[in-house]
Protein backbone atom coordinates (compact mmCIF):
# COMPACT_ATOMS: atom_id res chain seq x y z
CA UNK A 1 0.00 0.00 0.00
CA UNK A 2 1.25 3.58 -1.04
CA UNK A 3 3.48 5.09 2.33
CA UNK A 4 1.10 7.67 2.61
CA UNK A 5 -1.94 8.48 1.02
CA UNK A 6 -3.06 12.03 0.03
CA UNK A 7 -5.40 13.84 -1.52
CA UNK A 8 -3.97 12.87 -5.03
CA UNK A 9 -3.48 9.48 -4.47
CA UNK A 10 -5.97 7.22 -6.55
CA UNK A 11 -8.49 4.43 -4.87
CA UNK A 12 -8.67 1.72 -6.89
CA UNK A 13 -10.54 -0.99 -4.99
CA UNK A 14 -12.68 -4.17 -5.37
CA UNK A 15 -15.69 -5.35 -4.07
CA UNK A 16 -16.51 -8.70 -2.97
CA UNK A 17 -17.89 -10.88 -0.05
CA UNK A 18 -15.85 -12.93 1.35
CA UNK A 19 -12.54 -10.80 0.26
CA UNK A 20 -10.38 -11.82 2.71
CA UNK A 21 -8.38 -14.49 1.10
CA UNK A 22 -7.94 -11.90 -1.86
CA UNK A 23 -4.08 -11.37 -2.90
CA UNK A 24 -5.19 -8.33 -5.23
CA UNK A 25 -4.56 -5.48 -3.23
CA UNK A 26 -1.12 -7.25 -2.49
CA UNK A 27 0.02 -7.65 -5.94
CA UNK A 28 -1.21 -4.41 -7.00
CA UNK A 29 -0.12 -2.09 -4.08
CA UNK A 30 3.69 -3.66 -5.17
CA UNK A 31 3.27 -2.95 -8.90
CA UNK A 32 1.98 0.75 -8.11
CA UNK A 33 4.89 1.13 -5.99
CA UNK A 34 7.64 -0.55 -8.15
CA UNK A 35 6.24 1.87 -11.11
CA UNK A 36 6.17 4.92 -8.73
CA UNK A 37 2.40 5.67 -8.85
CA UNK A 38 0.23 7.57 -6.31
CA UNK A 39 -2.03 4.45 -6.48
CA UNK A 40 -3.48 2.32 -3.38
CA UNK A 41 -6.07 -0.30 -3.89
CA UNK A 42 -7.62 -1.71 -1.41
CA UNK A 43 -10.58 -4.28 -0.62
CA UNK A 44 -14.11 -3.85 0.63
CA UNK A 45 -16.19 -6.76 2.62
CA UNK A 46 -19.67 -5.69 1.38
CA UNK A 47 -22.81 -8.25 1.56
CA UNK A 48 -25.22 -8.26 -0.41
CA UNK A 49 -27.68 -5.75 1.38
CA UNK A 50 -25.06 -3.17 1.73
CA UNK A 51 -24.02 -3.31 -2.46
CA UNK A 52 -26.57 -0.71 -3.34
CA UNK A 53 -25.76 1.76 -1.00
CA UNK A 54 -22.00 1.26 -1.22
CA UNK A 55 -22.48 1.59 -5.35
CA UNK A 56 -24.29 4.75 -5.26
CA UNK A 57 -21.54 5.86 -2.78
CA UNK A 58 -18.89 5.39 -5.15
CA UNK A 59 -20.72 6.48 -8.38
CA UNK A 60 -19.63 9.85 -8.75
CA UNK A 61 -16.71 10.23 -7.00
CA UNK A 62 -13.82 10.61 -9.60
CA UNK A 63 -11.17 9.95 -7.21
CA UNK A 64 -12.52 5.64 -6.83
CA UNK A 65 -12.23 3.60 -9.61
CA UNK A 66 -13.78 -0.12 -8.47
Amino acid sequence: MAERITGHTELIGLIATPIRHSMSPTMHNEAFAHLGLDYVYLAFEVGNQELKDVVQGFRGDEAARL
